[in-house]
């Protein structure tokens, strides 16, 4: 029971830490607001579509998002240059990115993972998506593995 405690209280601290990176991003020349204060905070959710491919959707995060029971953490390190080719998720997973420049390819193009961002991953038939490093700097990103693999976030756009 300790350790679901700890856990739990390093998955909040984590998305803490994720939500205000995603607030203020350097760039630079300074601190710029990422985000207007009006806007709700979005989470980029990668899924399966109907056609195989693996596609983009922006989901709002607040006082009411589903939240998950995590069973495993990995910190994961990607150099500057890193590229995966087409692959698909090992499983449903949030990515909570904390430095670094990450690229997916998914089937509208490519999607920005800057320092602060969140994705949900669901793409796990199919295609799948591409993942780079374009920064300069290594890319540090977080990844919460889920408990139920079943369980799908979001408004689920295109009837998926």
């Amino acid at each position: 029971m300790r350790s679901m405690t700890r856990t739990r209280l390093f998955v909040a601290g984590a998305f803490v830490v994720g939500f205000g990176l995603g607030w203020a991003v350097k760039d630079g020349h300074g601190v710029v607001e990422a985000q207007s204060s009006d806007a709700p905070f979005l989470m980029q959710r990668i899924y399966t579509g109907t056609d195989g491919r693996s596609h983009v959707e922006n989901i709002p995060l607040h006082a009411d998002s589903v939240m998950e029971e995590v069973t495993g953490m990995r910190v994961r390190v990607s150099p500057p240059g890193s590229f995966s080719d087409w692959h698909v998720a090992p499983g449903r997973r949030y990515i909570i990115n904390l430095t670094g420049g990450g690229q997916l390819e998914v089937a509208e193009g490519k999607v920005d993972l800057p320092a602060g961002s969140v994705e949900y991953i669901d793409d796990l038939t199919g295609q799948g998506h591409t993942t780079a490093n374009v920064g300069n700097a290594p890319r540090v990103s977080i990844h919460l593995e889920f408990a139920d693999q079943n369980q799908h976030i979001g408004p689920l756009g295109n009837g998926q």
